[in-house]
């Protein structure tokens, strides 16, 4: 058995790791944190896995990495974050809440970061697959031992049991990188390029202000003095959030954000006679009437062409739903997870656009202008411009492990 990695707790030692992880081909980081109760995740442990470079070969050599844990608990490990968020390729599993973490305690964004969970998908090895069940598949002889994922991270000393279950967590992450490198071929550049969508997502979240949080919410439908009342409120929730380091929901759920906003109660007492609302609110509710007061004073007449503010027609919405069923049939047919070609609300947004501006309008959306351009962007804009025709075939139909029963086949000129 191979002997328990120790934690990194000193300055020296954080920046020989931080040059170490610099000169490294490959680098394979993974966080523990305590997310419970609060807005913004204790971080509780980095781990590092890097590995060589066979100068004869020019191969990464990935079979026995150099594995480090860092305690940042107990000293500042931002020089290796660095080094990370600079390294041009940093590989993690699923890494979105840990990318957020890192954007928000230390303001890094990580462009280069491939995601391996993301390369399975478009391996054909499924949607969203764990570490366990990918490292099982791609590495021969290891099964990883999930039994402390929710352990306490803050603790110290941490056990043995924990620390070998995080080196366990980093250490084969080479490993299945250079696997599904081999496995992707000429669509690692789509995985990568997915990743780096993923770090964006994860630091415009990290970013968002109290004047910026009503952005996260569905303003559909919303007149301009519902409007007003979401900013303001969506405002007054991010500060408190921020001021008691709680989760956004522990400070007033979304849904009654939404409700209060519409109904715009006049007095605290009908605030805290809310179903559902928190103890929080309850205790905070005159905060809430103040906030819908003041949003009295700031209302904006909503422009007629808002787009969020209309309902999209009976035939965009008709369109979706055939866009919807194309990507499936894509999906299928590729073996790339149906989300990663494009989401229902990427249907919906295409259709909409493309019914009120053309379709030429929608050539800056995503399944138009990325990597999908030639994998879905094609099938969608074929049947838009009526040059494919979705058919179905009865004879394809049923049956386990049968074909889709639907085809897109060219119509005549």
């Amino acid at each position: 058995m191979r002997d328990v990695t120790a934690l990194v707790a000193d300055p020296e030692s954080v920046a020989a790791v931080a040059a170490a992880v610099t000169a490294a081909p490959l680098v394979a980081f993974d966080l523990e944190f305590l997310a419970q109760e609060r807005l913004v995740p204790t971080l509780c442990l980095m781990q590092i896995a890097h590995v060589p470079f066979d100068a004869k070969t020019g191969q990464i050599v990935a079979t026995e990495p150099t594995v480090r844990l860092l305690d940042p608990l107990a000293v500042d490990i931002g020089p290796i974050v660095a080094a990370i968020a600079a390294h041009p390729c940093a590989v993690a599993h699923a890494p979105r809440q840990d990318l957020q973490l890192l954007a928000t305690r230390f303001g890094v964004a990580m462009p280069n970061v491939v995601d391996t969970q993301t390369m399975a998908a478009f391996a054909g090895l499924g949607d969203q697959v764990g570490l366990s069940t990918l490292v099982g598949e791609l590495v021969p002889g290891v099964r990883l031992d999930k039994e402390q994922q929710w352990t306490d991270w803050a603790r110290r000393p941490l056990s043995e049991a924990q620390l070998r279950y995080a080196d366990a967590d980093v250490r084969h992450l080479p490993s299945v990188y250079v696997a599904l490198t081999e496995r992707l071929g000429p669509r690692l550049p789509w995985a990568r390029a997915e990743s780096t969508r993923i770090d964006a997502d994860a630091s415009a979240a990290a970013s968002v202000t109290p004047e910026t949080a009503w952005q996260q919410l569905n303003l559909r439908g919303l007149d301009p003095v519902a409007t007003a009342a979401i900013v303001e409120l969506a405002a007054w929730r991010m500060r408190v959030a921020m001021e008691l380091d709680r989760p956004l929901g522990h400070v007033l759920p979304e849904k009654l954000l939404v409700d209060f906003a519409r109904h715009r109660p006049t007095d605290p007492g009908a605030v805290r006679a809310t179903k559902g609302v928190t103890d929080l609110a309850r205790k905070r509710a005159p905060e809430i009437i103040e906030a819908i007061v003041t949003s009295a004073t700031k209302i904006v007449p909503i422009d007629p062409a808002a787009r969020w503010h209309r309902g999209p027609s009976q035939r965009a919405q008709r369109w979706a739903e055939v866009l919807v069923a194309i990507t499936h049939l894509v999906a299928d047919q590729t073996g790339v997870a149906a989300r990663l070609l494009a989401t229902r609300s990427d249907a919906e947004e295409a259709a909409r656009t493309i019914d009120e501006g053309g379709i030429d309008a929608a050539r800056d959306l995503p399944a138009f202008s990325t990597w999908r351009r030639d994998v879905i962007g094609t099938a969608w804009d074929g049947w838009l411009r009526g040059k494919l025709a979705l058919v179905g075939d009865v004879a394809e139909a049923g049956g386990a492990g049968s074909k889709p029963g639907i085809q897109l086949v060219p119509l005549p000129v």
